[in-house]
C-alpha cells in the first residue's frame, strides 16, 4: 500500500485561480506533499489513493534539500495540521481537467454540486424528522385516547357506586356511624380550637402585664438618667418595649383572608400585585412562598432591571410586613462591614443599615421584616457575609450575634452607678429632690461642692467633661446592647447580578442558599400570566397583617431517609453524577433540599416540580467546569453531564420550551450548548 501522498489540481479556495509552479510545465498541473499522518488522521489510505476525494489545507514551502531535489525552489508541502476533507467527487460528476485555467471552474463546480447534496442531505433529514413527529402525534393521540377511555371507564364506576349507595346496597347504619364519628370528631376540634385561643389569650394578658412592669420600671429608673442630662427621652424609647399591636390594625391574619391556607397566598400575591403593574406567574410566585416558609437564605439572580428586588419589597408590602433594601459596596472585605464594628475610643458602636435594620425587626417581632442585600456580590461574598452564613445554621434555637466584649458594658454600668450614688449624696446635703437637674445641682453651691469633693473633680469643667463622656456612652450603649439575637421575624435575600463587574459566588455560599434566577420581563408569557390573573378567586382587595408563624419559622431540616423516594434521588445524583464532575452536593444540601420539598407540599406546587425547583436552585448553579477534562475514572465531563441530562429527563420529563418557563433538563440543554460553541467551559452563569 502507497505511503506517499500528493494534493494535485491546487486552486484558491476562495478565488478558485489555480495554482502553477513558475519553472513546471502547466500541463502536469501542481502537487503538493501530503505527510502521511495528515492523511491518516482523516482517510485510511486504501480511500485515499482513489484520488476521488476535494481537501483544503494550507501550504508552506518544502525543506530547502527537497526544494533543491526536486530543481523547483517553488516546491510546497501541506503544513502539517491544517488538511481537512471538503467532500468527495461522485462518480457520476465525471469531471475532467484539461488545463490550469479550467480549475476556478472546476472548483465552483465542485462547491456547487457539495452544496447540492449537503441540500438533498439535510432535507432527507427534515423528511425523516418529520415523518418521526408524525409517527410520535399519531402515538400521542394512541395514549390521550387511552387516558379518555381510562376516564370514561372511571366514571362509569363512580357512577355505578353512587347508584349502588342510592339502591340502599350500602350500609345506613354504617353511614351514620360515619357521619357520627365526623361530629364527634369536629366536635374536639372546636373543643380544642377553643383552649388554643383561650391559651392565647392569656398568653397575650401576661405580655402585657410584663410589658406594664417593664413599663414602670424603665420610668422610674430612666426619669432619673434623663433629669440628670445622661440619656434624652429618645434614647428611653429606644430600650422600652413596644407594647403588643392588635393585630386588626395591622390587617386580617391567614386564618381570617384565606382559611389559613398558605396555598392560597401565591394566587392572591398575584392578583394583588397586579393592580401595582407587576406581573408574575403563579409558578414563581409559588416557588417564592415556599422558599419563605423555609427561611432560608435566597439569592435572586438576573439582570437589572428583571424585577428581583421588586418582588421583594412587593410582597412585604403586600402582606403587611417591612422591607430593607441594603446596597452592597465594592469595598466591604470583612464582617465589621456587614455589622458595623466598635470604636474603643469613642466607647461606641458604629452600626451599619444591616445591623439597624435586625434591630428594627427585633423591636416589631409580630411584622415579617425583609432583608434584602442589592448587588449582593459586588464585593465577595465569603468575605464580608461567611460569619453571618455560618450562624444562620443554627436551625434549632435563635442565633447570638456578638457584636463587642460585655466588659466594656460593665465598665459603664459601674461608671453610670458611681456616678449615680455621688450625686445622689450631693442632692440629700443640699435637700435637693429626686427631679433636681445636673444645672440645678452645679448651680446649688452646696450640693456643687459636695459632687466635686465626693467624686474628686477639680472644677466645674471636668465634670462637664466626665458627664459629656457618660452621656456618649451610655446613648450609644443603650442603642447597641453587646448582642443580638437573630430575630425570628426577618428574612434575609440577596440580589446578584453577574456581569465583569461583579465576583462570583463561592461553593460555601452556594452549598447555604437557594439561587432564584429571573429572566428578562420582555421573555415571559404575558397572554398565559393575565389568563391565570383573571381567574383568581381571591379578594385582592383585602388588606392583609401576616404574622411571622403564618409565613414560616425556623425549624430543623427534615432527618436523611434514604428510603424516601427524594432523598434517594438527590443521593443518586450526588454520586452517580455530580461527586464525578467535582461539584459537592452533602448532607447539608439534600437535607435543605428535603426541607423546602415539605414546604412545597403546603404552598400547593407539585412533587416533581417542586424537585425540578430543587435541581435549578441547588444544584445547577453550581456547576463551573471544564468539559474538556476527565474525571477521576477517566470518563469525559461532557458524557458525564449528558448522563445527568438523562437521569434528569427521566425523572422531570423533557425540556419545556414555552416563553418564561422551562424546566432543570432545559436549562442543562441551554448549559452544555454554550459549553460546545464556546470555550467548552459549562458554567450556570454564563450567557
Amino acid at each position: 500500500m502507497p505511503d506517499v501522498f500528493f494534493l494535485r489540481d491546487l486552486t484558491h479556495p476562495t478565488d478558485g485561480h489555480g495554482l502553477v509552479y513558475p519553472q513546471e510545465d502547466p500541463r502536469k498541473g501542481t502537487q503538493a506533499f501530503v505527510a502521511p499522518r495528515e492523511i491518516h488522521a482523516c482517510l485510511n489510505p486504501a480511500d485515499a489513493i482513489t484520488g476521488k476525494h476535494w481537501a483544503i489545507a494550507e501550504l508552506e514551502l518544502a525543506p530547502p534539500n527537497v526544494r533543491e531535489q526536486r530543481n523547483n525552489p517553488h516546491e510546497c508541502n501541506v503544513r502539517a495540521g491544517t488538511l481537512r476533507l471538503l467532500s468527495a467527487l461522485p462518480e457520476e460528476w465525471r469531471v475532467e481537467l484539461r488545463g490550469p485555467d479550467k480549475a476556478r471552474l472546476i472548483a465552483a463546480f465542485a462547491r456547487d454540486e457539495i452544496e447540492a447534496a449537503v441540500r438533498a442531505e439535510i432535507l432527507r433529514d427534515f423528511r425523516e424528522l418529520a415523518d418521526q413527529e408524525e409517527k410520535n402525534r399519531q402515538h400521542r393521540l394512541s395514549i390521550e385516547a387511552e387516558l379518555q377511555a381510562a376516564r370514561t371507564h372511571a366514571d362509569e364506576q363512580i357512577a355505578k357506586f353512587e347508584q349502588q349507595i342510592a339502591e340502599g346496597k350500602r350500609s345506613r347504619d354504617a353511614v351514620n356511624g360515619e357521619v357520627q364519628e365526623l361530629q364527634e370528631l369536629r366536635t374536639e376540634e372546636n373543643e380544642r380550637l377553643k383552649e388554643l385561643r383561650l391559651k392565647a389569650e392569656q398568653e397575650r394578658n401576661i405580655m402585657e402585664e410584663r410589658y406594664r412592669k417593664l413599663e414602670e420600671l424603665l420610668t422610674e429608673k430612666g426619669g432619673r438618667l434623663v433629669a440628670l442630662g445622661l440619656i434624652d427621652e429618645e434614647d428611653l424609647a429606644f430600650v422600652r418595649p413596644k407594647a403588643p399591636q392588635d393585630q386588626e390594625a395591622r390587617g386580617e391574619s391567614l386564618e381570617q383572608a384565606l382559611g389559613g391556607d398558605i396555598a392560597r397566598l401565591a394566587p392572591w400575591l398575584q392578583a394583588r400585585l397586579a393592580r401595582s403593574g407587576l406581573l408574575y406567574s403563579q409558578d414563581q410566585l409559588r416557588n417564592f412562598v415556599t422558599l419563605l416558609r423555609t427561611q432560608d437564605l435566597v439569592v435572586l439572580a438576573g439582570d437589572s432591571g428583571s424585577g428581583k428586588t421588586s418582588l421583594v419589597r412587593a410582597v412585604a408590602e403586600a402582606v403587611g410586613g417591612t422591607c430593607a433594601i441594603i446596597p452592597v459596596k465594592p469595598n466591604w472585605t470583612g464582617p465589621e462591614d456587614l455589622l458595623g464594628y466598635y470604636n474603643p475610643i469613642e466607647r461606641s458602636y458604629h452600626p451599619t443599615p444591616f445591623l439597624l435594620a435586625l434591630q428594627a425587626a427585633a423591636r416589631a417581632p409580630d411584622v415579617p421584616y425583609f432583608i434584602c442585600l442589592d448587588e449582593m456580590n459586588l464585593a465577595r461574598v465569603e468575605h464580608y457575609f461567611a460569619d453571618f452564613l455560618s450562624l444562620l445554621e443554627s436551625r434549632g434555637h435563635r442565633p447570638e450575634i456578638h457584636l463587642y466584649t460585655a466588659d466594656e458594658e460593665r465598665h459603664l454600668a459601674m461608671e453610670h452607678g458611681v456616678f449615680l450614688e455621688l450625686e445622689a449624696e450631693a442632692r440629700r446635703r443640699a435637700d435637693l429632690d429626686e427631679a433636681a437637674t445636673l444645672e440645678q445641682i452645679l448651680t446649688n453651691d452646696i450640693a456643687n461642692n459636695a459632687l466635686h469633693q465626693l467624686g474628686g473633680f477639680r472644677d466645674a469643667e471636668s465634670v462637664l467633661v466626665h458627664h459629656g463622656r457618660l452621656r456618649r456612652a451610655l446613648s450609644a450603649h443603650m442603642r447597641m446592647p453587646t448582642s443580638l439575637r437573630f430575630p425570628e421575624n426577618v428574612w434575609i435575600f440577596g440580589a446578584v447580578n453577574m456581569d465583569e463587574t461583579t465576583h462570583h459566588l463561592s461553593p460555601k455560599v452556594l452549598d447555604r442558599v437557594h439561587v432564584l434566577r429571573f429572566n428578562n420581563p420582555m421573555l415571559a408569557d404575558w397572554d398565559r400570566i393575565e389568563a391565570e390573573i383573571s381567574s383568581v378567586t381571591e379578594n385582592p382587595e383585602i388588606n392583609l397583617g401576616l404574622t411571622p408563624n403564618d409565613i414560616g419559622s425556623r425549624a430543623e431540616y427534615p432527618p436523611f431517609d434514604r428510603r424516601n423516594d427524594a432523598a434517594s434521588f438527590l443521593a443518586g445524583l450526588a454520586r452517580n453524577h455530580l461527586d464525578p464532575l467535582g461539584v459537592e452536593f452533602g448532607m447539608r444540601a439534600v437535607r435543605q433540599s428535603l426541607g423546602y420539598l415539605a414546604a412545597a407540599e403546603l404552598t400547593g406546587i407539585e412533587p416533581d416540580k417542586a424537585l425540578d425547583n430543587v435541581v435549578r436552585q441547588k444544584i445547577l448553579p453550581k456547576i463551573a467546569l471544564d468539559t474538556s477534562r476527565p474525571t477521576a475514572d477517566g470518563r469525559k465531563r461532557r458524557d458525564v453531564l449528558l448522563l445527568l441530562r438523562e437521569a434528569l429527563a427521566e425523572r422531570l420529563g423533557p425540556p419545556e420550551v414555552a416563553p418564561g418557563g422551562g424546566n432543570a433538563v432545559g436549562d442543562l440543554d441551554r448549559l452544555i450548548a454554550l459549553a460546545d460553541g464556546s470555550n467548552k467551559v459549562a458554567n450556570f452563569w454564563m450567557r
